[in-house]
């Protein structure tokens, strides 16, 4: 069993993902596996902002996810996070504050629909023809694309640039896991 962390060891410097849930999102991962001969165990990305306290008085992390609905600050009812770090971003006490600036500047940008098919024909045409399309930025953000501006504009604030994949990709579950500036941190279980 991978390293179980409680919500004490949680950062606001920390993103959160979450295994497939529907059948669709298992054989996504099944085949991404398959493909590139690395496992993949993850759908769904988000960022941690701060602990708060639901309705019913519960200690939760407020997170930052794009939803179907567009971007949004939640408390993470999911039973399963895998835990990722950003190398080289330090948890200082504003960061909960400078994450919700960010969220409050870019929190309407809507759910990209359209970016997920592009993702895909960009992944197929990539991997199984090899070429490279160029990469489409527009204004909606899926959950990956979310996270990986959220870490840009932090290291940005911090004086750093901070780029989870390259120019040259689409976000997608395999290239977030394997980023050599994310480092695996371990589960938490609700």
């Amino acid at each position: 069993m991978d390293n179980v962390l409680s919500l004490d060891d949680i950062r606001s410097t920390d993103l959160g993902a979450t295994p497939p849930d529907a059948w669709w999102e298992r054989w996504i991962c099944h085949v991404l596996s398959k493909m590139t001969g690395k496992e993949v165990k993850t759908i769904h990305w988000f960022k941690f902002v701060r602990l708060g306290r639901d309705s019913n008085g519960e200690e939760r992390w407020i997170i930052s996810e794009s939803i179907t609905k567009g971007t949004a600050l939640d408390f993470c009812y999911y039973p399963l996070v895998y835990v990722y770090g950003i190398k080289g971003l330090d948890d200082t006490p504003d960061l909960p504050d400078v994450l919700e600036d960010i969220h409050a500047e870019f929190g309407r940008l809507p759910y990209d629909w359209g970016g997920n098919f592009l993702t895909g024909l960009w992944w197929l045409a990539k991997h199984y023809f090899g070429i490279i399309t160029p990469v489409i930025h527009d204004k909606a953000v899926n959950c990956q694309w979310w996270v990986c501006l959220l870490a840009y504009f932090l290291g940005e604030r911090h004086d750093k640039i901070i780029k989870l994949i390259p120019d040259n990709e689409y976000p997608d579950c395999v290239n977030l896991e394997y980023s050599p500036h994310l480092d695996y941190r371990g589960e938490l279980h609700q």
